[in-house]
């Protein structure tokens, strides 16, 4: 995969979260996971297409999704995941893959997105790209707390 591809994904979510968590989250060790593909407890997908088609997966453990969605619902407690805090992190999903989007237009390349899907509790069978695709790239972000958002890039 080209690293060309995964930049603007790192831009992104980095820009998007500083704004919404008044926090930059620190950009973790990058590496390729391995297959089968697995993710966390909580993930928010979005499909790409356009110049490039693939998949774009935000993986976190659920005590970072309600730390961020609370962060998002201006403070409010989220001690659980509920309606609301999901549509929160699907907005959030949205966001930064339209932020991503507008980098990639800057350098030419036109895609699009696809609305966010939420999902709890998934399988590797759930993401049928990551099986066409011959690398995973997992990008890890970290917040000064420990919670770890994870931007997994799919592109075939």
């Amino acid at each position: 995969m080209n690293v060309a591809y995964v930049n603007p994904f790192v831009q992104g979510a980095q820009s998007v979260l500083s704004t919404l968590c008044a926090e930059t989250p620190a950009l973790g060790q990058v590496h390729v996971k391995p297959a089968p593909y697995t993710v966390s407890k909580v993930s928010v997908s979005v499909a790409i297409f356009g110049a490039f088609s693939g998949e774009v997966v935000y993986n976190m453990e659920e005590s970072a999704a309600c730390f961020i969605a609370s962060k998002m619902m201006m403070g409010m407690p989220v001690p659980a995941l509920d309606a609301m805090s999901q549509s929160a992190l699907q907005e959030l999903a949205n966001m930064i893959s339209g932020n991503v989007a507008t980098l990639f237009s800057g350098k030419d390349i036109i895609v699009d997105i696809k609305p966010p899907v939420f999902r709890q509790g998934a399988t590797s069978a759930d993401f049928p790209v990551a099986e066409k695709t011959a690398k995973v790239v997992c990008v890890p972000l970290k917040f000064a707390d420990g919670h770890v958002f994870a931007v997994d890039v799919m592109i075939p």
